[in-house]
């Protein structure tokens, strides 16, 4: 049955499309954590500043109103790459249970052609052997 092995490369090509998808992402969730530590460093940096020079603690308050509001979209955006990696994730299961189904059905198949290919030597033997007995008890 030539169609289940066809199904079977199909379906690991599936699976490899996945794995390298959900590489992408968790590279993704890498870089978003990256620019989160990043931002935190700059925050830190700018509340020491601000606590030494007079002119720096006047800009401090505007400054960390948009680091916090960027605080919160990389933290928004990191949710979404964690969600979206667990998606991935679930799909890339979803995938290889299907190959694994489908590389069962196959093992079976040939398990199957296997018994049955023993089955027609046994009875050619089987035949081969009575049509030699027939022949030795005629004589």
């Amino acid at each position: 049955m030539r169609s289940l092995a066809t199904l079977i490369k199909l379906q690991k090509t599936y699976v490899d499309e996945q794995r390298l998808q959900l590489a992408k992402l968790q590279e993704q969730l890498e870089q978003i954590q990256q620019r989160i530590v990043q931002h935190e460093i700059l925050m830190a940096r700018e509340q020491v500043a601000a606590q030494k020079n007079e002119e720096a603690r006047a800009t401090y308050g505007a400054f960390l109103s948009a680091a916090v509001a960027k605080s919160r979209a990389l933290e928004k955006e990191r949710q979404t790459a964690v969600a979206a990696i667990e998606a991935a994730r679930a799909r890339l299961a979803e995938l290889f249970e299907d190959q694994k189904r489908y590389e069962i059905a196959e093992e079976g198949r040939q398990q199957a052609e296997a018994a049955e290919e023993r089955k027609r030597e046994r009875i050619a033997f089987d035949e081969v052997g009575s049509i030699s007995f027939i022949r030795k008890n005629k004589k």
